[in-house]
C-alpha cells in the first residue's frame, strides 16, 4: 500500500486521467462481452434456424440476445445472406467501439505518463539541488545519475503499460466470470479451478523477483559510479597508463551484476513455464469438462463455442498477471529508491532576506566546534575564537586538515557549527536564509570547476545577464583576458569542454577568479585559488585583486606564505585550533610555527635557485 501510495504521488494531478483511461478500458471490455453472445447466437439460433427450413424458431433468451435479435432484420427462410451479413456487420461495429475506446484509454494513458515523468524528473532534480552538501559528499555520483535515469525510466515504463493494464485484467476476469455464470454457474467455477493456486505462485514470484532486483540494482549502481569515476578522471588513468587495472575493476564489477542477472533469469525460467503449464492445464480442464457437458444436452454447442470464448479472456488476464508482476517488482525498487532520495531531508533555506542589502562583512567566531558526521571522535575545529572587521584581508594558514576549508563552509552555512555562534554584522548566520547569504559571498575554489559551455557563459555564471564589457573586465582582472583572444580562435565564445578539459589547470583557475570578481560579493573567499598559478602571474592577479578587494572582508586560503604576507592579519591553525594570530612581521618575531613554514619554504627556494644556476654553469 506504501509503494501505491508513493505511485499516485509520482503520477501527481495526472493520476485523475489513469481513472478516465481505465472508465474507457471497462466500458471497451464490457462492448467486448458482446462478441462470443454473437457466436452463441449464430450457431445455437440463426444456423439451426435455417437448417432445419425455418422450423426451429428463433427465440431470444437473454436480454442480451433480446437486444442483438431487434437490431437483425426479419428471420426468413429465403435470406440468409441479409442475416448473417448483418450478424458480420454487428461483429465489426463491437470491434470499431472497442476500438475506439482501447485507443483513447492507450492515448490518455501515454500522454499523462510523459507528463508524468518530465515531472518526476523535474521534482527529482530540483530536490537533489536543495539536499545539504553532507548528502552529496557520501553519495556518489553515479549512483545518482543511475537513479535519475535507469529508476525514472523503470517507473515509467510500468506506469505507461501496467497501471492501466490492472483495470483492463480486472474487468475482463470479472465481465468473462460473470458472462460464464449467466451460461453455467458450475461450468464457470471449474474454469478457474486453478486460479487460486497460481495466484499464490505469482505472489512468491513478486516476493523472491523483488529480493533479487533490488540486489541487481544495488550492482548497477555500483557499475555506473565506475564508469563515471573512470571518464572523470581519464587523464589520470591515461597519465599512469592504468587503463588494463580499469578495465579489470569494471569486468569484476559487471560480473558481479551479471550474476544477479542470471539468478533473475533462472526465476523467470523456473516461473513462467510453471505458469505456462499450470494455465494450459486450466483450459484443457475447461476443454474436456465443457465438451462433457455439451454431450450430454446439458450445455449447447453454441454455449460451449462462446463458453470456449469467455474462458480465454479468463486465461488472459492470469498469463498477463505474470508480466505485471515482474514489472511491479521492478517498479517497486525503483520507487523505493527514487523515494530514499526524495524523502531525504532538504536545507533548511527559511531565515532573513535583506533584498538587495550588502553585507558590510564584520565577521566573528565565538567558541566555535565543529565536527563532520560519520568522521572521528576528533573534532575538526575545536573551541575556535575570532573577530574579522568589515574590510580587512584576512589569511588562514595551515596544514591539510587544520580545519581552514571548514571555517569557510561554516560562514556559508554549508554546514553549522556543533557549539558556539558565528556573527555576520552581529547578526548570527542561522538567522539569515542560506540563499541570501551565499548570494552576498564570492568564493573561488581551490579545484576549479568549469561547465562544458562558453568561456563567456562560465564567467557570466552567477550574473548571467551580464554584458560582454563586464565579463572581459573581470577577465583582464583576472589575467586571462589576453589567452582568450590569442590563443582561443573563437575567443569567449569557445566551449570549455567537460570540466574545462580544453584549459589548463591555471587556465581554468583564471576563469573562475574572473567568475567570482563579475559577481561583485560582499565578502571575498580565495581558497587556495593560485595554486596552479606560476609566482609572475600570481603577483600580477593579487595587484589587480587589491584594488577590487578594496573595502571587502577577504578570506584568503593559502600554503605559499608569499601569497599571504601583506594581508592585514595571518591566522595560523592546526589540529582545529588557532595556534598564532597576526601580521607577518609579529608572527615572525614571535618565532612559532607560522615561522617554522617560512623558514622552509625559504630554504627550499634557494635549494631551487641553487640548483638552477649550477645547470645553467654545466650548461
Amino acid at each position: 500500500m506504501n509503494n501505491i501510495k508513493r505511485l499516485f504521488q509520482i503520477l501527481g494531478k495526472w493520476k485523475w486521467y489513469y481513472v478516465l483511461s481505465g472508465v474507457l478500458l471497462i466500458f471497451a471490455t464490457f462492448i467486448r462481452m458482446f462478441e462470443p453472445k454473437v457466436l452463441q447466437m449464430t450457431i445455437d439460433k440463426v444456423i439451426v434456424f435455417f437448417q432445419t427450413g425455418g422450423k426451429v424458431a428463433y427465440e431470444p433468451d437473454d436480454k442480451i440476445t433480446v437486444f442483438l435479435y431487434s437490431v437483425l432484420p426479419e428471420f426468413k427462410v429465403d435470406n440468409p445472406e441479409v442475416i448473417l451479413i448483418s450478424l458480420g456487420v454487428i461483429f465489426l461495429i463491437i470491434s470499431l467501439l472497442r476500438g475506439i475506446f482501447s485507443f483513447s484509454s492507450s492515448a490518455i494513458t501515454a500522454s499523462s505518463t510523459e507528463k508524468a515523468t518530465k515531472n518526476l524528473r523535474l521534482r527529482l532534480f530540483s530536490h537533489i539541488q536543495a539536499l545539504p552538501l553532507a548528502y552529496h559528499s557520501r553519495t556518489p555520483t553515479g549512483e545518482l545519475v543511475q537513479r535519475c535515469t535507469g529508476d525514472v525510466e523503470t517507473v515509467r515504463k510500468f506506469a505507461a503499460t501496467q497501471v492501466v493494464e490492472v483495470i483492463r485484467m480486472l474487468a475482463l476476469f470479472s465481465g468473462a466470470f460473470i458472462m460464464m455464470l449467466s451460461i453455467n454457474v458450475g461450468y464457470a467455477f471449474v474454469a478457474i479451478f486453478l486460479v487460486p493456486v497460481i495466484l499464490v505462485g505469482t505472489l512468491l514470484f513478486f516476493k523472491k523477483e523483488s529480493q533479487i532486483w533490488a540486489e541487481h540494482e544495488i550492482r548497477q549502481d555500483r557499475l555506473s559510479v565506475i564508469v563515471q569515476e573512470n571518464l572523470s578522471g581519464i587523464r589520470v588513468v591515461k597519465a599512469f597508463a592504468k587503463e588494463q587495472f580499469e578495465i579489470d575493476k569494471f569486468t569484476a564489477q559487471n560480473l558481479e551484476k551479471r550474476k544477479w542477472g542470471l539468478k533473475l533469469n533462472k526465476l523467470h525460467r523456473i516461473f513462467w513455464p510453471s505458469a505456462d503449464f499450470l494455465i494450459h492445464t486450466q483450459i484443457a480442464i475447461s476443454i474436456f469438462y465443457g465438451g462433457y457437458l455439451a454431450l450430454n444436452n446439458q450445455l449447447t454447442v453454441g454455449e460451449y463455442t462462446a463458453f470456449y470464448a469467455y474462458s480465454m479472456l479468463v486465461t488472459w488476464p492470469m498469463r498477463r498477471l505474470g508480466q505485471l508482476v515482474s514489472d511491479m517488482g521492478m517498479a517497486t525498487v525503483a520507487i523505493n529508491r527514487l523515494f530514499s532520495i526524495l524523502e531525504t531531508e532538504q536545507e533548511n533555506y527559511e531565515g532573513s532576506n535583506f533584498s538587495e542589502e550588502k553585507l558590510k562583512g564584520d565577521i566573528e567566531f565565538r567558541n566555535v566546534s565543529f565536527n563532520y558526521e560519520g568522521s572521528e571522535k576528533k573534532r575538526v575545529l575545536n573551541d575556535i575564537s575570532f573577530k574579522v572587521n568589515a574590510g580587512e584581508k584576512i589569511a588562514l594558514l595551515g596544514p591539510t586538515g587544520a580545519g581552514k576549508t571548514t571555517i569557510i563552509s561554516l560562514m556559508l552555512r554549508f554546514f553549522d557549527p556543533d557549539s558556539g555562534k558565528i556573527l555576520i554584522d552581529g547578526v548570527e548566520t542561522g538567522k539569515y536564509s542560506k540563499e541570501y547569504l551565499r548570494s552576498r559571498f564570492g568564493v573561488v575554489l581551490q579545484k576549479p570547476f568549469l561547465f562544458s559551455t562558453t568561456i563567456k557563459d562560465n564567467i557570466a555564471y552567477a550574473k548571467p545577464d551580464s554584458h560582454i564589457d563586464e565579463v572581459v573586465e573581470a577577465a583582464s582582472a583576472a589575467r586571462i583576458h589576453e589567452i582568450i583572444t590569442e590563443v582561443f580562435p573563437e575567443s569567449y565564445e569557445t566551449i570549455v569542454g567537460e570540466k574545462g578539459v580544453t584549459l589548463s589547470g591555471g587556465q581554468k583557475q583564471r576563469v573562475t577568479i574572473a567568475r567570482t570578481l563579475l559577481k561583485d560579493p560582499d565578502i571575498l573567499i580565495l581558497d587556495d585559488s593560485t595554486s596552479a598559478i606560476d609566482s609572475e602571474t600570481e603577483f600580477e592577479i593579487q595587484q589587480k585583486l587589491r584594488k577590487l578587494m578594496k573595502d571587502k572582508t577577504t578570506f584568503i586560503i593559502a600554503h605559499r606564505i608569499t601569497s599571504i604576507q601583506d594581508c592585514d592579519r595571518i591566522i595560523v591553525l592546526d589540529k582545529g585550533r588557532i595556534l598564532e594570530e597576526g601580521t607577518h612581521d609579529e608572527l615572525v618575531k614571535n618565532n612559532g610555527f607560522y615561522k617554522k613554514i617560512l623558514d622552509i619554504q625559504v630554504s627550499n627556494e634557494e635549494e631551487i635557485d641553487a640548483e638552477t644556476v649550477s645547470e645553467e654553469k654545466l650548461n
